[in-house]
């Protein structure tokens, strides 16, 4: 697990986009556990809906690679979020989730209050991969 500025020295902003583009394409299935940021929400939802559907589900806002992929294009401006991917549904449990226990992850990244990424994947290669996707200009 790796903690990373949101904001890169040139003062460019690590977007949820820049992150999942050094993803490899997968089917793993991803879940969007916590939201807040702005942008254009699923179903033209506000983002305080889009907030109350995520916490409706029992296992968040679950999507595939592309719905997450087009979802992440959407997005302005990330303040919080966790999202995770798991290689089955029955691998995502919320709470530990909401914990920081990523250990049954392929993926997770967590933004926290608009100043940092925490990164976290069970592959290290991926892993320094999202790291330079968040440090790179």
């Amino acid at each position: 697990m790796l903690e990373v500025p949101m904001y890169r020295v040139n003062g460019t902003r690590a977007q949820l986009a820049d992150l999942l583009a050094k993803v490899p394409v997968n089917s793993w299935v991803w879940s969007v556990i916590e939201f807040d940021g702005a942008g254009q929400m699923p179903s033209n939802y506000s983002t305080l809906e889009f907030q109350k559907k995520i916490r409706e589900q029992p296992h968040g806002l679950v999507l595939t690679w592309s719905e997450i992929l087009k979802f992440s294009e959407t997005i302005e401006y990330t303040i919080d979020c966790l999202i995770i991917a798991v290689s089955s549904i029955d691998k995502l449990e919320v709470d530990k989730l909401l914990a920081d226990d990523f250990q049954e992850c392929e993926v997770a990244l967590r933004a926290i209050d608009s100043t940092e990424w925490i990164l976290f994947s069970s592959s290290q290669t991926l892993l320094n991969k999202l790291e330079e996707a968040a440090l790179q200009s």
